[in-house]
């Protein structure tokens, strides 16, 4: 199983996040890091993978949370995505 962690201190802001993420699941060159893009390349992992979400920031509606949510939202729709929120 492939584990990637993500956590909020760690990123300045989403251009970051998306750039992380494109490296470590490997998403295509072409990947464009809106969330619509974000939804799709999730929705297309086919080896099981778990991301571990680590929020520091309890505000709702920054950017990091809506990332979040777009990747819960995958995981409900893909079995190999699987998330924790810590």
């Amino acid at each position: 199983m492939r584990k990637i962690k993500i956590d909020e201190r760690d990123f300045s802001d989403v251009h970051a996040l998306m750039a992380q993420l494109k490296e470590a699941l490997d998403f295509p060159d072409y990947f464009g890091e809106s969330p619509a893009a974000l939804r799709d390349c999730l929705g297309d992992i086919c080896e099981p993978t778990r991301i571990t979400i680590v929020r520091r920031d309890p505000t709702p509606d920054t950017w990091f949370d809506r990332a979040s949510s777009i990747i819960v939202r995958a995981s409900l729709e893909n079995e190999c995505l699987s998330v924790r929120i810590r």
